[in-house]
């Protein structure tokens, strides 16, 4: 008997490290309660993913586009047991709950755009999800805040650490830290 419990013991800490993704999302408002924005998307999330950490708000103008209103963005680290495609499924789901609405004709000013920008481990490239993010190399509103919670993370098709990554980012645009 002993052995069958210590037996679902050590398979259920397997199955709970194996099968883990860790990750960060990317929350983008420009719209409406920038911070409301921010904290509903972050609850909905959490209902589904574990969110051990946030990196602080930055504040920066529209990236590809002309707007009056400014974006607040902040990253979120999470973990789940549940795949990138379905992480990727919630994020839509929820960008939709508050009332998201994608036209497909190029950037626009939004209540709230939520991205995964990397996932640990995986790649992916299909219609539904491309990790890493392609854009990311390219903004420091995104390079930023994954700077503050995984310097290290390498991007595994240019082979640079994140901190590498913001360096060598010629996006001319600083994003400004607004909250801790």
């Amino acid at each position: 008997m002993v052995s069958v419990i210590s037996a679902a013991i050590v398979a259920k800490k397997v199955v709970k490290n194996d099968f883990m993704y860790r990750g960060i999302i990317l929350l983008g408002t420009n719209l409406g309660d920038k911070y409301g924005n921010l904290e509903l998307a972050r609850k909905e999330l959490q209902e589904h993913l574990d969110i051990p950490r946030t990196s602080a708000i930055y504040q920066t103008p529209p990236w590809g586009y002309e707007s009056s209103e400014d974006y607040l963005n902040q990253a979120l680290e999470f973990t789940t047991s549940i795949s990138p495609e379905s992480v990727m499924k919630l994020c839509l789901a929820a960008e939709k709950s508050m009332g998201r609405v994608r036209s497909g004709t190029g950037y626009a000013d939004r209540p709230i755009d939520i991205d995964i920008l990397v996932i640990d481990g995986e790649t992916s490239n299909t219609e539904l999800l491309e990790v890493p993010h392609p854009r990311l190399h390219l903004r420091k509103f995104a390079l930023m805040p994954l700077v503050e919670l995984w310097p290290d993370w390498k991007h595994p098709h240019l082979h640079l650490r994140a901190e590498e990554l913001l360096e060598q980012c010629t996006d001319p645009v600083d994003p400004v830290v607004i909250s801790q």
